[in-house]
């Protein structure tokens, strides 16, 4: 006991006491940084998830408002037919 008092009371057991008093909070340092830091980015990928959430539903109202709309014609293939009498297409052997 009283070697270790000794070893501390020197200028050597001091200094190796003061280095390992700094490593242990710089190791502190680190741990708190990192794990603060795993916390943010968990946070931005939370937000970025309830964003892209948030404007899928928004396109999906819009695009249902949109079909919705009884003044709006509904889409089918009559471009593409007429598009065929455009280009001298032959005739459609149902005589459609």
């Amino acid at each position: 006991m009283t070697a270790l008092l000794g070893l501390l009371a020197s200028p050597l057991g001091r200094g190796a006491a003061l280095l390992l008093a700094a490593l242990a909070l710089a190791g502190g340092i680190y741990l708190k940084g990192r794990s603060e830091g795993r916390a943010a980015c968990i946070a931005q990928g939370e937000r970025d998830v309830l964003d892209t959430i948030e404007r899928a539903n928004g396109a999906r109202a819009d695009a249902d408002r949109r079909n919705a709309d009884e003044r709006r014609l509904r889409d089918d293939d009559t471009f593409r037919r007429d598009e065929g009498r455009l280009r001298r297409l032959p005739a459609d052997p149902l005589g459609e």
